[in-house]
Protein backbone atom coordinates (compact mmCIF):
# COMPACT_ATOMS: atom_id res chain seq x y z
CA UNK A 1 0.00 0.00 0.00
CA UNK A 2 1.90 3.30 -1.14
CA UNK A 3 2.06 6.66 1.24
CA UNK A 4 -0.82 8.49 -0.54
CA UNK A 5 -3.61 5.70 0.08
CA UNK A 6 -2.00 5.22 3.72
CA UNK A 7 -2.43 9.21 3.99
CA UNK A 8 -6.10 8.83 2.74
CA UNK A 9 -6.81 6.30 5.57
CA UNK A 10 -5.81 9.01 8.24
CA UNK A 11 -7.75 11.86 6.98
CA UNK A 12 -10.89 9.55 6.76
CA UNK A 13 -9.93 8.56 10.35
CA UNK A 14 -9.46 12.05 11.63
CA UNK A 15 -12.72 13.05 9.66
CA UNK A 16 -14.24 11.31 12.37
CA UNK A 17 -12.31 13.78 15.15
CA UNK A 18 -14.37 14.84 17.83
CA UNK A 19 -14.33 15.61 21.52
CA UNK A 20 -15.12 11.96 22.83
CA UNK A 21 -12.78 10.13 19.56
CA UNK A 22 -9.88 12.64 20.51
CA UNK A 23 -9.55 12.18 23.87
CA UNK A 24 -10.32 8.11 23.52
CA UNK A 25 -7.30 7.91 21.11
CA UNK A 26 -5.05 9.79 23.23
CA UNK A 27 -6.19 7.64 26.26
CA UNK A 28 -5.16 4.78 24.50
CA UNK A 29 -1.91 6.05 23.40
CA UNK A 30 -0.71 6.68 27.12
CA UNK A 31 -1.17 3.00 27.11
CA UNK A 32 2.45 3.15 25.43
CA UNK A 33 4.19 6.16 26.82
CA UNK A 34 6.62 6.04 29.99
CA UNK A 35 4.24 6.96 32.74
CA UNK A 36 1.98 4.04 32.08
CA UNK A 37 5.50 1.41 32.01
CA UNK A 38 5.79 2.90 35.58
CA UNK A 39 2.22 2.08 36.71
CA UNK A 40 2.40 -1.39 34.71
CA UNK A 41 5.87 -3.05 35.99
CA UNK A 42 5.70 -0.84 39.49
CA UNK A 43 2.96 -2.71 40.41
CA UNK A 44 3.88 -6.21 39.07
CA UNK A 45 7.10 -6.10 40.40
CA UNK A 46 6.65 -4.28 43.66
CA UNK A 47 3.13 -5.90 44.50
CA UNK A 48 2.28 -9.23 42.72
CA UNK A 49 5.30 -11.30 41.27
CA UNK A 50 9.14 -10.33 41.56
CA UNK A 51 10.21 -12.27 38.24
CA UNK A 52 7.43 -11.21 36.21
CA UNK A 53 8.11 -7.92 36.39
CA UNK A 54 11.81 -8.29 35.98
CA UNK A 55 10.53 -9.88 32.50
CA UNK A 56 8.36 -7.79 31.61
CA UNK A 57 10.84 -4.50 32.60
CA UNK A 58 14.14 -6.32 30.55
CA UNK A 59 12.08 -7.25 27.52
CA UNK A 60 10.46 -3.93 27.25
CA UNK A 61 13.95 -2.14 27.46
CA UNK A 62 15.34 -4.80 24.83
CA UNK A 63 11.92 -4.05 22.41
CA UNK A 64 12.36 0.12 23.17
CA UNK A 65 16.24 -0.20 22.30
CA UNK A 66 15.44 -2.26 19.14
CA UNK A 67 12.38 -0.43 17.68
CA UNK A 68 14.66 2.99 17.78
CA UNK A 69 17.35 1.37 16.27
CA UNK A 70 14.95 0.47 13.14
CA UNK A 71 13.94 4.20 13.27
CA UNK A 72 17.12 4.78 13.02
CA UNK A 73 17.46 2.59 9.90
CA UNK A 74 14.66 3.52 8.03
CA UNK A 75 14.38 7.39 9.05
CA UNK A 76 10.78 7.93 7.64
CA UNK A 77 9.10 10.66 8.63
CA UNK A 78 5.77 11.11 10.38
CA UNK A 79 2.51 11.65 8.13
CA UNK A 80 1.78 15.03 9.85
CA UNK A 81 5.64 16.23 8.52
CA UNK A 82 5.09 14.85 4.76
CA UNK A 83 1.50 15.85 4.26
CA UNK A 84 1.37 18.93 7.28
CA UNK A 85 -1.42 20.74 5.21
CA UNK A 86 -4.08 17.42 5.36
CA UNK A 87 -3.09 15.63 8.76
CA UNK A 88 -3.19 17.14 11.99
CA UNK A 89 -0.82 15.92 14.79
CA UNK A 90 -2.99 15.25 17.60
CA UNK A 91 -0.40 13.94 20.06
CA UNK A 92 2.40 15.91 19.20
CA UNK A 93 4.83 15.27 22.47
CA UNK A 94 4.50 11.66 22.14
CA UNK A 95 5.42 11.80 18.35
CA UNK A 96 9.26 12.28 17.84
CA UNK A 97 11.89 10.76 15.57
CA UNK A 98 11.05 9.05 12.54
CA UNK A 99 7.39 7.06 11.61
CA UNK A 100 8.99 3.20 11.04
CA UNK A 101 8.05 0.86 12.97
CA UNK A 102 5.72 2.88 15.64
CA UNK A 103 7.23 2.73 19.22
CA UNK A 104 4.29 2.95 20.58
CA UNK A 105 2.37 0.10 19.07
CA UNK A 106 5.36 -1.86 19.72
CA UNK A 107 6.11 -0.99 23.27
CA UNK A 108 2.51 -2.01 24.47
CA UNK A 109 2.39 -4.99 22.14
CA UNK A 110 5.52 -6.40 23.90
CA UNK A 111 4.58 -5.45 27.34
CA UNK A 112 0.71 -6.94 26.85
CA UNK A 113 2.14 -10.01 24.92
CA UNK A 114 4.92 -11.29 27.33
CA UNK A 115 2.49 -10.60 30.23
CA UNK A 116 0.01 -12.92 28.41
CA UNK A 117 2.72 -15.16 27.69
CA UNK A 118 4.04 -15.29 31.33
CA UNK A 119 0.97 -15.88 32.94
CA UNK A 120 -0.65 -18.41 29.83
CA UNK A 121 -4.16 -16.99 30.80
CA UNK A 122 -6.57 -16.64 27.63
CA UNK A 123 -8.18 -13.34 28.58
CA UNK A 124 -4.45 -11.61 28.72
CA UNK A 125 -3.54 -12.66 24.85
CA UNK A 126 -7.44 -11.44 24.25
CA UNK A 127 -6.64 -8.59 26.12
CA UNK A 128 -3.48 -8.04 24.29
CA UNK A 129 -4.73 -8.36 20.96
CA UNK A 130 -7.65 -5.87 21.52
CA UNK A 131 -4.98 -3.23 22.66
CA UNK A 132 -2.91 -4.27 19.71
CA UNK A 133 -5.87 -3.37 17.46
CA UNK A 134 -6.92 -0.18 19.48
CA UNK A 135 -3.09 1.26 19.38
CA UNK A 136 -2.85 0.97 16.21
CA UNK A 137 -5.90 2.41 15.31
CA UNK A 138 -4.87 5.37 17.72
CA UNK A 139 -1.94 6.17 16.36
CA UNK A 140 -2.87 6.18 12.85
CA UNK A 141 -6.21 8.38 13.88
CA UNK A 142 -3.83 10.93 16.08
CA UNK A 143 -1.69 11.59 12.57
CA UNK A 144 1.82 9.75 14.15
CA UNK A 145 1.77 6.82 11.72
CA UNK A 146 1.03 5.28 8.73
CA UNK A 147 -0.62 2.21 8.70
CA UNK A 148 2.55 0.51 7.85
CA UNK A 149 4.33 1.66 10.77
CA UNK A 150 1.60 0.33 12.97
CA UNK A 151 1.52 -3.20 11.31
CA UNK A 152 5.22 -3.02 11.96
CA UNK A 153 5.19 -2.60 15.13
CA UNK A 154 2.67 -4.80 16.23
CA UNK A 155 4.82 -7.78 14.50
CA UNK A 156 7.73 -6.68 15.76
CA UNK A 157 6.31 -6.57 19.45
CA UNK A 158 5.05 -9.51 19.48
CA UNK A 159 8.23 -11.56 18.09
CA UNK A 160 9.93 -10.02 20.95
CA UNK A 161 7.61 -10.70 23.90
CA UNK A 162 6.87 -14.27 22.88
CA UNK A 163 10.45 -15.25 21.62
CA UNK A 164 12.11 -13.53 24.71
CA UNK A 165 9.56 -15.65 26.67
CA UNK A 166 10.40 -18.63 25.10
CA UNK A 167 14.41 -17.72 25.61
CA UNK A 168 13.83 -16.69 29.48
CA UNK A 169 11.39 -19.97 30.31
CA UNK A 170 15.15 -21.88 29.37
CA UNK A 171 17.27 -20.26 31.13
CA UNK A 172 15.62 -18.39 34.43
CA UNK A 173 16.47 -21.34 37.04
CA UNK A 174 19.99 -20.64 35.99
CA UNK A 175 19.91 -16.99 37.34
CA UNK A 176 23.87 -16.77 36.60
CA UNK A 177 23.55 -18.04 32.93
CA UNK A 178 20.38 -15.42 32.83
CA UNK A 179 22.34 -13.07 33.77
CA UNK A 180 25.17 -13.22 31.58
CA UNK A 181 22.49 -13.22 28.39
CA UNK A 182 21.42 -9.98 29.99
CA UNK A 183 25.18 -8.37 29.98
CA UNK A 184 25.83 -9.99 26.24
CA UNK A 185 22.89 -8.69 24.91
CA UNK A 186 23.69 -5.05 27.11
CA UNK A 187 27.44 -5.22 25.21
CA UNK A 188 25.81 -6.10 21.83
CA UNK A 189 23.35 -3.10 22.09
CA UNK A 190 25.92 -0.53 23.12
CA UNK A 191 27.66 0.38 19.77
CA UNK A 192 24.43 1.47 18.63
CA UNK A 193 25.09 4.41 21.28
CA UNK A 194 27.46 6.03 18.91
CA UNK A 195 25.83 4.63 15.66
CA UNK A 196 22.04 5.85 16.01
CA UNK A 197 21.11 9.03 16.31
CA UNK A 198 17.86 8.49 17.85
CA UNK A 199 16.87 10.08 21.24
CA UNK A 200 14.31 7.35 22.04
CA UNK A 201 17.18 4.41 21.88
CA UNK A 202 19.00 6.27 24.19
CA UNK A 203 15.66 5.99 26.74
CA UNK A 204 15.60 2.35 25.97
CA UNK A 205 18.88 1.46 26.06
CA UNK A 206 19.03 3.81 30.04
CA UNK A 207 16.22 1.11 31.10
CA UNK A 208 17.62 -1.66 29.82
CA UNK A 209 20.79 -0.87 31.75
CA UNK A 210 19.16 0.09 34.30
CA UNK A 211 16.75 -3.00 34.72
CA UNK A 212 19.34 -5.63 34.45
CA UNK A 213 21.82 -4.14 36.71
CA UNK A 214 19.25 -3.12 39.31
CA UNK A 215 17.86 -7.28 39.21
CA UNK A 216 21.52 -8.27 40.36
CA UNK A 217 21.86 -5.67 42.98
CA UNK A 218 18.53 -6.98 44.48
CA UNK A 219 19.15 -10.52 44.32
CA UNK A 220 22.36 -9.59 46.01
CA UNK A 221 21.73 -7.12 48.75
CA UNK A 222 17.72 -6.74 48.93
CA UNK A 223 15.20 -9.97 47.76
CA UNK A 224 12.58 -8.14 49.48
CA UNK A 225 9.18 -10.24 49.79
CA UNK A 226 5.78 -10.08 49.34
CA UNK A 227 4.68 -11.22 52.85
CA UNK A 228 2.79 -8.03 53.89
CA UNK A 229 -0.45 -6.73 54.32
CA UNK A 230 -2.83 -5.33 51.86
CA UNK A 231 -2.03 -2.23 53.06
CA UNK A 232 1.51 -1.94 52.89
CA UNK A 233 1.43 -3.56 49.73
CA UNK A 234 -0.55 -0.42 48.59
CA UNK A 235 1.99 1.76 50.30
CA UNK A 236 4.75 0.45 48.50
CA UNK A 237 2.92 0.85 45.16
CA UNK A 238 1.64 4.52 45.71
CA UNK A 239 4.77 5.98 47.40
CA UNK A 240 6.95 3.81 44.53
CA UNK A 241 5.26 5.21 41.74
CA UNK A 242 5.05 8.87 43.25
CA UNK A 243 8.89 8.64 43.55
CA UNK A 244 9.74 7.35 40.06
CA UNK A 245 7.80 9.71 38.86
CA UNK A 246 9.43 12.71 40.44
CA UNK A 247 12.91 11.24 39.46
CA UNK A 248 11.73 11.22 36.36
CA UNK A 249 10.66 14.59 36.78
CA UNK A 250 13.18 16.30 38.68
CA UNK A 251 15.96 15.21 36.70
CA UNK A 252 14.80 15.90 33.28
CA UNK A 253 14.58 19.37 34.65
CA UNK A 254 17.77 19.09 35.86
CA UNK A 255 19.26 18.22 32.78
CA UNK A 256 17.64 20.35 30.54
CA UNK A 257 19.38 23.19 32.73
CA UNK A 258 22.95 22.51 31.23
CA UNK A 259 21.51 23.50 27.90
CA UNK A 260 21.96 20.55 25.26
CA UNK A 261 20.03 20.88 22.26
CA UNK A 262 17.50 18.25 21.02
CA UNK A 263 18.97 15.72 18.76
CA UNK A 264 22.63 16.59 20.41
CA UNK A 265 24.57 13.31 21.99
CA UNK A 266 24.82 15.43 24.88
CA UNK A 267 21.28 15.27 25.14
CA UNK A 268 20.79 11.89 24.19
CA UNK A 269 23.05 10.43 26.39
CA UNK A 270 21.75 12.91 29.37
CA UNK A 271 18.54 10.79 28.75
CA UNK A 272 20.30 7.61 28.51
CA UNK A 273 21.27 8.22 32.29
CA UNK A 274 18.07 9.59 33.56
CA UNK A 275 17.01 6.46 32.99
CA UNK A 276 19.16 4.36 33.94
CA UNK A 277 18.36 5.70 37.01
CA UNK A 278 14.98 5.69 37.23
CA UNK A 279 15.17 1.79 36.34
CA UNK A 280 18.00 1.08 38.71
CA UNK A 281 15.75 3.67 41.67
CA UNK A 282 12.87 1.34 41.09
CA UNK A 283 13.65 -1.88 40.76
CA UNK A 284 16.80 -1.72 42.94
CA UNK A 285 17.11 0.78 45.30
CA UNK A 286 13.44 1.82 45.88
CA UNK A 287 13.23 -2.06 47.12
CA UNK A 288 15.74 -1.68 49.52
CA UNK A 289 14.41 1.09 51.54
CA UNK A 290 10.81 -0.71 51.75
CA UNK A 291 12.89 -3.41 52.61
CA UNK A 292 14.63 -1.12 55.62
CA UNK A 293 10.81 0.63 56.37
CA UNK A 294 9.02 -2.66 56.32
CA UNK A 295 6.60 -2.28 54.08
Amino acid sequence: MNLAMQRDIIIWMQGYSNPFTDFFFNFISFFGEPEFYILLLGFVYWVVNKKAGEFLGVTLGFSISLNNILKGVFNIDRPFITYADDIINMRGYSATGSAFPSGHVQGSSTVFYALASYYRRRFLWIFASVMLVLMMVSRMFLGAHYLVDTVAGGVVGIVVATGAYRLYEKVHIDEQRLHKLYLIVLVALLPAVFLIDVNDFFRGYGIYAGIILAVMYEKKHVNFSYDISLAKKALRYVLGVASMMAVMILLGELFALLGFEDGSFGKNFLDLIRFFVIAFVGFGLYPKLYTKLNF
